[in-house]
């Protein structure tokens, strides 16, 4: 009878063999992809409590209660309330610090990529409006401090405002940008956005209809050159 598991060679860029992989048998595919479908249920639910009420208000069994699924198995998944926290935070931060390196490195103005920054920001806050509700909460002055932000989370933050200060910088360079410390500059720009998306009907219940494009428009003039005069 053949084994359950074969081991399967791989090449390198080469060609030439760079080692074996096990590939998992049907069944073990099955349950790693259990694993994986529960894994995500359980954020989809944690993500939409922690932003209706915040992280100290809500519990893993509220989590549990929710979604269906026993505190046990969550603490399977994730090691504590704190470990979910934090990657309820990431899961969908990863990509977004992804496409604002991918806009930095872009070719075009200075000032045209850092509008393009905020309209990504505002659209992947539209895509997932309950991670929108919770980030507003975390960046809002004061309820951010409800708890000790994940580390992976303070260093993408820090990394967001270091992309957008370098392109304010290069837009002073250029010109097209008004003067100032590029950091403190940056962190302005961050805090506009976050308003807007405190203030986005896509998110927010109690928000105004504010046209994305005018937004957008206002965030350039704010910060073009012709602006400083």
């Amino acid at each position: 009878m053949a084994r359950a598991r074969e081991p399967k060679e791989i090449q390198d860029s080469a060609g030439k063999p760079g080692g074996a992989v096990e590939v998992p048998s049907p069944r073990e595919a099955r349950r790693q992809l259990r694993i994986e479908l529960s894994r995500e249920q359980i954020l989809d639910t944690a993500e939409q409590l922690f932003s209706e009420r915040g992280y100290h208000d809500t519990g893993l069994k509220d989590v549990g209660e929710r979604c269906e699924f026993s505190v046990g198995t969550i603490y399977s998944l994730f090691d504590s309330k704190d470990s979910l926290y934090a990657e309820v935070l990431m899961r969908r931060g990863r990509g977004q610090i992804a496409d604002m390196r991918r806009i930095a490195e872009e070719d075009g103005s200075p000032d045209q990529r850092l509008t393009a920054m905020a309209r990504l920001q505002i659209v992947h806050f539209r895509r997932y409006p309950a991670w929108g509700r919770l980030m507003t909460r975390v960046l809002t002055v004061g309820v951010g401090q409800e708890t000790t932000l994940p580390e992976e989370f303070q260093d993408a933050y820090r990394e967001a405002i270091d992309l957008e200060a370098t392109l304010i910088a290069e837009g002073q360079d250029a010109g097209v940008l008004c003067a100032g410390d590029p950091r403190a500059l940056a962190r302005l720009f961050s805090a506009l956005v976050t308003a807007f998306h405190a203030m986005d009907p896509e998110i927010s219940d109690d928000a105004e209809d504010f046209d994305v494009d005018e937004f957008l428009g206002v965030i350039a003039q704010t910060f073009a050159r012709s602006a400083a005069r």
